[in-house]
């Protein structure tokens, strides 16, 4: 059953109370000869991946690891145009995509410092999501560029123990409602946590686009999420926890709602609230304390006349603006453009300009104790 837009703040969210901290920003920089830098993930130490543009841009990208204040840089694969780190667990493992001439991205795991491609895949690409402290990663392909021929896949590639450096395939399910015919019909998991489970969505010819869920079972066991109500054409979950709660977006007419979908048996939907006004939104990535990232904006209803979109932070169930969350002195500067992951210390990695210059920044939350000094005369509620 689905439950009304006031029934989220009912929710037995963990996150600390919004008035017992503030935000500090961190500007992670670029590494040397770069334009401007762009996270992708983070882990729960606060290390961010990403990668770093160059001037000017042209797939020539290189991904990063920042660590401690230290940004450090990936390297490409062999004879390649371009790198991205993607994925990196709470241990430092790292990885992410690459190309290897051809602008056709190939997924890579760090090894010894550098990426080595674990899954060349016969010149199709492959995206990598996550990897886990155990070295499995999570992530989709597709073995053929061929338009409606090509066959995109959510899989899991786990190491083989008995041979380093390989790895199995494990390709995640599509709904049983699906049409085994249609060659179109896909599964784009969009995000895994650590027990592997995973979020996304499942196109058919039959249904459209229906968010799904696949368990960490040994048959994967998807679940259709299914719309947020009845006259919602499609949805799709862009983020999931640690404990199963998934985000979202559920689609009406000419329209978008962030939607929470719990983790109870049923994996109930919620909408979630927008900045006042506001009547178009999204949420794309959950902490394990239910602290939600999305974006907040307005549409003219029956049209696609939208507004550009305000990254926002669900906290304890309501939305905040970035500038009302992060204290004075460090916000200096800053034009928040978005945030883009959170971790489970409630840390956010997003992007912004600081003075005029794009850059990967790192939210870290303090107490209002520690902020004090900073945080005087601060607006801390929209």
């Amino acid at each position: 059953m689905n439950l009304s837009v006031v029934s989220v703040a009912a929710l037995a969210f963990g996150s600390a109370a919004f008035a017992a901290q503030v935000y500090v920003v961190t500007d992670l920089g670029t590494l040397a000869g770069t334009h401007g830098s762009v996270p992708v993930n983070l882990n729960d130490r606060g290390d961010v991946v990403g990668y770093c543009t160059m001037n000017p841009a042209n797939m020539n990208e290189v991904g990063f690891v920042w660590r401690n204040g230290v940004m450090t840089g990936t390297g490409k694969l062999t004879r390649g145009n371009y790198s991205s780190a993607t994925a990196i667990s709470d241990t430092g493992l790292v990885a992410g995509d690459a190309d290897t001439g051809n602008f056709r991205p190939q997924g890579w795991a760090a090894v010894n410092g550098r990426p080595v491609s674990f899954f060349a895949n016969n010149g199709g690409n492959t995206h990598v999501l996550s990897i886990n402290n155990a070295g499995v990663i999570g992530g989709f392909y597709t073995k053929s560029l061929g338009g409606w021929t090509s066959s995109w896949k959510g899989a899991l590639w786990v190491p083989d123990t008995r041979k380093p450096g390989k790895y199995n395939v494990i390709d995640l399910p599509v709904l049983p409602s699906s049409n085994p015919r249609d060659k179109a019909t896909a599964s784009f998991p969009l995000a895994f946590n650590r027990s592997t489970q995973a979020v996304g969505y499942v196109s058919d010819s039959r249904f459209g686009q229906h968010a799904c869920f696949w368990d960490n079972n040994a048959a994967r066991t998807i679940v259709d999420l299914g719309t947020f109500n009845a006259a919602d054409g499609s949805s799709v979950a862009n983020g999931i926890n640690d404990i199963g709660q998934a985000v979202g977006t559920s689609h009406p007419a000419f329209g978008s709602r962030a939607i929470l979908w719990d983790n109870d048996a049923a994996h109930t939907a919620y909408e979630l609230p927008l900045l006042p006004g506001d009547n178009y939104g999204s949420a794309h990535a959950i902490n394990s304390a239910g602290t939600i990232l999305g974006s907040s904006t307005y549409g003219t209803p029956g049209t696609w006349d939208i507004q550009p979109s305000v990254p926002v932070v669900w906290i304890d169930g309501e939305p905040r603006t970035l500038d009302t969350i992060v204290d004075a002195t460090s916000a200096a500067g800053w034009e928040f453009s978005s945030a883009i992951a959170i971790n489970n210390a409630g840390q956010i990695v997003g992007t912004g300009l600081h003075n005029g210059a794009m850059r990967a920044f790192l939210l870290t939350p303090v107490s209002t104790d520690a902020a004090a000094s900073t945080t005087a005369g601060s607006a801390l509620v929209r």
